[in-house]
């Protein structure tokens, strides 16, 4: 079976290895730098996956743990080609920061996706119509078409893995009520929530009803990543437009908790979360019905929330950026791999 996780993956798993390796031999990071002749700096980069590993330096490592020329060596170097490789965003890498790439390729090889969102339907889950709404407001200068294809293909991709990534969605139900596309383009939403019903089909979608109030996951959205082979988990948080990726311990194991709380004590079951969705497609569709008949177009006022007009606790500038859940500051720590894809 061919192995699509894709580079960003890939190179973790090497790194991995590796540090597995030059541990076992019982080396320190300064002992191999001296051994090779590298400077240590040039080794943390390699471990830190802020670089990824040319095929002569990964023999050197490979020769000096032992395993040059085992069916051990020759795994890792097979993993370390697929590093190297160009992902499939890579015509496109231009539009996206070198932290949307990361995220990509994290989306792209992870094993589970568990995702928390309080504003907007996760990228995963979004039609065309509702991702280029989207871009169109916060990419106005030429790279809308761009991101929403990237977004297209990022959905591609996640249906033609193999096995495909177990996914479960939290989302709060001020979702489904903000009319992205808005009073001009009802129908954006409407086509959205319909497309959120068919992919309950393939994925784990709970809604959080808004009598539930103020919640965990109401304070910034966050996404956690799980991965095959002895790989942590990758947690990224979002709140108040900041993003951090994490895989320490302690705050993946907090926020994986939070989210099983969401999930059992707060969201709705999966067949009435569905019935939440499809009750407020047809809510906003009579509405545009009314509308229609009572011969002012296809406007329409917005959905009430339980925030008030324009008071979504969750919604952020950069919640709302591009393809992604926001675009990050300079300041995001990125963890393996961030340089995948760059010239």
């Amino acid at each position: 079976m061919i192995d699509d996780r894709g580079p960003v993956v890939h190179q973790a798993l090497l790194i991995h290895r590796l540090i597995e390796l030059r541990r076992g031999n019982g080396l320190t990071q300064e002992k191999v730098a001296r051994s090779l002749e590298w400077s240590h700096a040039k080794l943390m980069r390699y471990e830190g996956g802020t670089q990824v590993l040319p095929k002569a330096d990964l023999d050197a490592l490979l020769d000096l743990y032992r395993v040059l020329g085992t069916a051990q060596g020759r795994k890792l170097q097979e993993i370390g080609r697929r590093a190297r490789d160009k992902p499939w965003w890579y015509p496109h890498r231009h539009a996206l920061s070198v932290e949307e790439r990361y995220y990509v390729g994290l989306e792209m090889g992870a094993a589970r996706i568990r995702q928390c969102a309080p504003a907007l339907v996760p990228g995963l889950l979004r039609t065309r119509d509702y991702a280029h709404a989207l871009c169109s407001m916060t990419d106005p200068d030429g790279e809308v078409d761009r991101l929403v294809e990237v977004l297209m293909g990022r959905q591609g991709v996640m249906l033609t893995r193999s096995p495909v990534p177990e996914q479960v969605y939290v989302l709060d139900e001020a979702v489904l009520r903000r009319i992205v596309g808005g009073r001009e383009k009802p129908e954006v939403m409407v086509r959205q929530l319909h497309h959120l019903v068919e992919r309950s089909a393939s994925v784990q979608l709970r809604i959080i009803p808004e009598e539930v109030g103020l919640h965990f996951g109401a304070l910034g959205g966050f996404t956690l990543f799980d991965f095959d082979e002895g790989l942590p988990p990758v947690l990224h948080t979002e709140h108040r437009g900041r993003v951090v990726a994490s895989k320490k311990e302690e705050d993946v194991h907090a926020y994986a908790e939070a989210f099983d709380r969401l999930v059992e004590e707060h969201a709705l079951g999966a067949s009435r979360s569905l019935a939440l969705i499809e009750h407020h497609a047809r809510r906003l569709q009579d509405q545009i019905n009314a509308a229609a008949s009572e011969g002012t177009g296809a406007h329409v006022n917005s959905v009430e929330t339980s925030a008030g007009a324009g008071e979504d606790p969750g919604v952020s500038a950069g919640g709302l950026l591009g393809v992604f859940e926001p675009r990050p500051p300079p300041s995001f720590s990125a963890g393996f791999g961030v340089e995948v894809g760059s010239e």
